[in-house]
């Protein structure tokens, strides 16, 4: 495996992983948090209107709130209560929520993954093509847990199963924090690595 970050624009990045096939474990590290919110603007327009598929987001530099608003009046806005409360095809979820508990320790594997086939269920129940989830891994290093980080993606499979898109968000700065012989194995455990 390579183990190279590729550079590109927001919408080139958005389509590589869009038009990518299913299974796909993408890793994308961005600059700003006005470049990612750029970035998931776009994919989960696309995503959800044009491939009829379901998107989980889940943010740790932005409120759940914060994300509604964006996707809202932002960008590429719209119509989040549609998506969300009618159509079920919208997920927001907070990143330290998601990946850790009530004591600052990262959630186990086995229960991240359970999440993960949760989401697949749900898509394939509101007969959707397929399902994306485009997580910012931000409150691993928050909590310094970057051991627990890099198990934790070492446990998730180099091809997911099924319909099924996961993309590992992380800011540049958490990224560089990450032992270089740790990077490396982060960046060759997805199939494709992007920076926006």
């Amino acid at each position: 495996m390579v183990s190279v970050i590729n550079s590109m624009q927001v919408e080139e990045a958005a389509n590589t992983i869009l038009e990518s096939p299913y299974g796909l474990h993408a890793l994308v590290v961005y600059s700003d948090i006005t470049i990612l919110r750029e970035f998931w603007s776009f994919y989960t327009k696309k995503s959800i209107e044009d491939q009829n598929e379901l998107v989980c987001l889940t943010s740790f530099y932005d409120t759940v709130d914060s994300m509604r608003k964006t996707l809202s009046e932002g960008h590429i806005p719209i119509d989040v209560t549609e998506f969300e409360k009618d159509e079920k095809s919208l997920i927001f979820r907070d990143s330290l929520e998601a990946y850790m508990d009530d004591d600052g320790k990262a959630h186990s594997t086995e229960s991240l993954v359970k999440g993960i086939q949760h989401l697949e269920i749900q898509a394939n129940q509101l007969d959707k093509n397929g399902a994306s989830i485009l997580a910012d891994m931000g409150a691993f290093l928050f909590k310094n847990q970057i051991k627990s980080l890099v198990e934790y993606e070492m446990d998730l499979p180099l091809k997911f199963e099924k319909n099924f898109k996961g993309v590992c968000m992380y800011h540049q700065k958490d990224f560089d924090r990450i032992l270089e012989d740790s990077k490396k194995k982060i960046i060759e455990h997805h199939q494709i690595s992007i920076k926006i």
